[in-house]
């Protein structure tokens, strides 16, 4: 179908925030199957149409330097709206949102397209959403602290007039046919001459068509740096935090289960000033008792260390850079120094999943250790040091 610019407007703006990380690059929405949803007459009935808007794809692209979970992201049109699954986009990765209509009559997108056939794990399938011809808007979004939706980028297309069908029979014995219809595509300043090199403030599509290529691009947004595409989110949703304060008593507060002493009935029906100890699991249910006065946790220091004790070690321990970044090399430094001196058994880091991905255990006299989460995702992790006496205090380390 040849469009006039007259009568079409398609542009990629950058709706909200300035800053993503995933970016579409392609769109088609003029599939030439039939895209009625259904046939028939009101005095024959009607039956659903299988193969409407087959073909019909969405194509993103992460052009940050780090592999991301798209868990929290959508696509969504003027109609509805799909919520990207639990899968990581590598960087510099492409995938497609196709349409097929689930869970039945669900056709192979490489039947279509055949050059993805083998990239499988790169297409992701949705019923959600329908291109609609005449007047639409693609948006990709995301989700911060799992309330607020932030859009990003989107492409916008309205023609003044419903434009001239292009069914084409035969469309599944011959996919070559899906070639003959162009798809609205991403290049960096398509007013002005191709030339990839040059790059406008913000990226602009409009009215650029070519033939669609899913799974590739002629033209793709430069590769940038995840921290710094991520930093200017942060400061706008949490810049009221202050990361020396604030942040780590947010995140590093924990709920302590400290009961010293407890009174229990008698066989006589009388108080007993008996100092009873308990122990507990991970989740906090308790699993043994004893009395404080006949039991050591361990050698050396008698019922363990006190809350004020406890908290004054926590505080002399120092992580930094934290959060950690690519400027700093994702690299981690811990010191202890003060009354947490000689106290630290053993420290261990923990990502999200409860998977320890760095242990340590200093000996006599040694108060500091560095590590690296290059090869970690991005997010929270924790830190607990294991003392002498068998407590252990916990603090948290971001990645951006």
């Amino acid at each position: 179908m040849k469009l006039k610019p007259f009568y079409f407007l398609a542009c990629l703006s950058v709706s909200g925030l300035l800053y993503s990380q995933i970016a579409i690059t392609e769109v088609y929405y003029d599939t030439p199957f039939n895209e009625k949803l259904r046939f028939g007459n009101d005095l024959n009935g009607y039956v659903d149409a299988i193969k409407h808007h087959r073909g019909e794809f969405i194509e993103i692209y992460n052009y940050s330097d780090s592999d991301l979970n798209l868990k929290d992201w959508y696509i969504k049109d003027l109609q509805g709206i799909f919520w990207l699954p639990h899968k990581i986009i590598k960087k510099n990765e492409f995938m497609v949102i196709a349409y097929s209509r689930l869970p039945y009559h669900t056709t192979t997108f490489s039947d279509h397209f055949t050059p993805t056939f083998g990239k499988e794990n790169q297409i992701i399938y949705q019923d959600q959403i329908l291109l609609r011809n005449k007047k639409d808007k693609v948006t990709l979004g995301y989700t911060v602290g799992g309330q607020k939706f932030v859009d990003t980028w989107q492409v916008m297309w309205d023609f003044r007039n419903d434009p001239s069908p292009n069914f084409l029979p035969n469309l599944t014995s011959n996919p070559s046919q899906f070639y003959s219809v162009k798809s609205i595509q991403y290049h960096p300043d398509p007013m002005s001459t191709i030339d990839p090199n040059v790059q406008p403030n913000g990226y602009d599509l409009y009215n650029y068509e070519a033939t669609p290529n899913p799974l590739q691009a002629n033209f793709v947004p430069p590769t940038q740096s995840y921290a710094d595409l991520v930093k200017d989110n942060f400061q706008n949703y949490y810049a009221y935090l202050n990361w020396d304060s604030n942040a780590s008593n947010l995140i590093n507060n924990v709920c302590p289960i400290n009961i010293e002493k407890v009174f229990q009935n008698s066989k006589k029906g009388e108080l007993s000033n008996e100092t009873k100890c308990f122990n507990f699991d991970s989740s906090g249910n308790v699993i043994s008792s004893y009395n404080c006065s006949d039991q050591l946790i361990i050698p050396g220091e008698p019922n363990g260390l006190t809350a004020d004790e406890l908290n004054a070690i926590k505080n002399s321990i120092v992580i930094s850079p934290n959060p950690t970044k690519a400027s700093d090399s994702y690299n981690v430094t811990m010191s202890w120094s003060g009354p947490a001196l000689n106290k630290i058994n053993n420290v261990q880091v923990f990502n999200s999943s409860a998977t320890t991905v760095y242990g340590f255990a200093p000996g006599q006299g040694v108060n500091t250790t560095t590590f690296n989460l290059q090869n970690q995702l991005p997010g929270a992790f924790v830190a607990n040091f294991v003392l002498t006496t068998g407590q252990v205090i916990s603090k948290n380390i971001l990645k951006w």
